[in-house]
């Protein structure tokens, strides 16, 4: 079993292509619990989904540069090709603190803030360094993979064995 964490496709894609190494998360409907994230592990792959996904939803300039579809070729399966290190983890609750982290990520303000705000103030930050693996693989689109959360449990031995992106959007 490998855990992999659910993000928009456009967003996998800014974290492999090292625009991004931050993730900002609130949680989903459909967590355990109340709904608020929880870090499952320190690492896990990055399962690029579809599921809420919207090009308004991410800046003008950063969309030249993305691919919402490279994942996604073929029909009912999803192709994973990186995977995750968290190098720290914390909760915000200052909205001036969240946005400056800005230039540093890919979606628009709004969406930011929106989630900041929903459920009380207060966003996860997650500091990631990105691993592409040697090797990329397809996973079936399986019913349990869909809806509104974060973490799914694969059933598939992975070896985090890859190479690290280099990041050319440093905080």
């Amino acid at each position: 079993m490998a855990l992999a964490f659910k993000e928009w496709a456009c967003i996998v894609d800014a974290l492999g292509k090292g625009k991004q190494s931050i993730i900002l998360r609130k949680g989903g409907i459909h967590e355990e619990g109340s709904g608020d994230f929880e870090l499952k592990g320190k690492q896990f792959i990055l399962f690029p989904t579809l599921f809420h996904q919207s090009a308004e939803m991410i800046k003008p300039d950063w969309k030249p540069y993305l691919s919402d579809t490279k994942f996604h070729t073929t029909p009912d399966k999803v192709e994973i090709k990186y995977y995750v290190h968290v190098a720290d983890v914390q909760v915000l609750t200052d909205w001036e603190q969240v946005k400056k982290l800005s230039p540093y990520h890919a979606w628009q303000e709004e969406v930011i803030k929106e989630r900041f705000e929903r459920w009380g103030n207060s966003i996860h930050l997650l500091i990631v360094q990105v691993f592409e693996f040697g090797a990329s693989f397809n996973l079936d689109l399986l019913p349990e993979y869909g809806g509104c959360k974060s973490w799914l449990e694969i059933d598939k031995p992975v070896e985090f064995i890859g190479r690290p992106i280099v990041n050319k959007n440093i905080i």
